[in-house]
């Protein structure tokens, strides 16, 4: 068994990975489907996390249907869970420099690039957990409320 970590290391581990792990799993659910789950590449702009993914898919219009899901990155062995909503979406041909760059610049990839129908996808963090192993399930929120507890 490991120590575990203090709130504040804790959190601190969770925003520098959200800024160095440019590759997420989004899980998603409609009113009417199974959960959906899809590896998507993000970028942490310092309080959102942008996501693209192409307009059609039925995780977009899961997104754009329940405005909610939740993210996943790293291991069993060092989780972080994030719950999201969407706080907007843009087509890519019509988000702004900001965004596009930003995006890119995070995940070495413009979808802009790789055909049509690819869109932007704000999501705001309102609770994230992070644990590496049994030893910190408890205490493993760091934010709730969209607000961090350190």
């Amino acid at each position: 068994m490991t120590e575990a970590r203090s709130a504040s290391q804790r959190k601190s581990d969770v925003i520098a990975a959200l800024e160095q792990n440019a590759d997420l799993w989004l899980a998603t659910a409609g009113t009417s489907d199974r959960p959906q789950m899809i590896p998507v590449s993000a970028w942490w702009d310092g309080s959102s996390i942008v996501i693209a993914t192409t307009g059609g898919s039925l995780s977009a219009r899961n997104l754009e249907a329940n405005r909610s899901g939740r993210l996943a990155l790293g291991s069993p062995a060092d989780a972080i869970l994030v719950d999201v909503t969407l706080s907007d979406s843009v087509p890519v041909e019509q988000a702004d420099a900001e965004m596009s760059a930003g995006f890119a610049g995070a995940v070495g990839w413009n979808p802009a690039e790789v055909g049509p129908g690819w869109v932007f996808f704000r999501l705001k963090p309102l609770r994230i957990q992070a644990y590496r192993g049994y030893d910190e399930v408890e205490g493993r929120d760091v934010m709730r409320g969209s607000r961090w507890l350190t």
